[in-house]
């Protein structure tokens, strides 16, 4: 339903800005997930306790995250272990409710940013969709004078 939701809304959009004479608009389809594989493990950590995650929960997670390792077997060798200081684990049982966190994190800065001006359409101001891990702006581009 939410997909769905993004398609018309994009529609609308699209259909908003061709009706206009001025056409300084900018639409951006992103993934998120790969942002999110880059994502360093003490931001999880901070932005989970600012979201007041604590005990036993963020124990678990601290424990996952805090100082992973991984191994390579290379030609049946298992090689040294090296620290990972980014991304998740393989088949991380809890990576769509962390990644879902840490994203709303991006979210709410974008909307809170007056700087990023997003397409008006009558009393709304339409600047961002967002559906599983993919990302929509909606963006007025502003030309700066000299």
């Amino acid at each position: 339903m939410q997909g769905w939701y993004n398609i018309c809304k994009s529609i609308n959009v699209i259909h908003h800005i061709n009706k206009k004479k001025n056409k300084n608009h900018t639409i951006i389809s992103r993934d998120a997930e790969p942002a999110f594989d880059k994502m360093q493990h003490p931001f999880l950590i901070k932005t989970l306790r600012n979201l007041g995650i604590e005990g036993s929960y963020l124990n678990i997670i601290k424990a996952i995250y805090e100082r992973p390792t991984a191994n390579i077997i290379l030609n049946g060798q298992k090689l040294k272990a090296f620290s990972l200081r980014t991304g998740t684990r393989q088949e991380c049982p809890l990576w769509p409710l962390l990644f879902n966190i840490v994203l709303e994190v991006l979210v709410i800065a974008i909307r809170q940013e007056e700087k990023i001006k997003g397409i008006q359409i009558k009393k709304e101001e339409v600047k961002l969709s967002l559906f599983a891990n993919d990302m929509i702006l909606y963006i007025k581009k502003t030309l700066k004078s000299s």
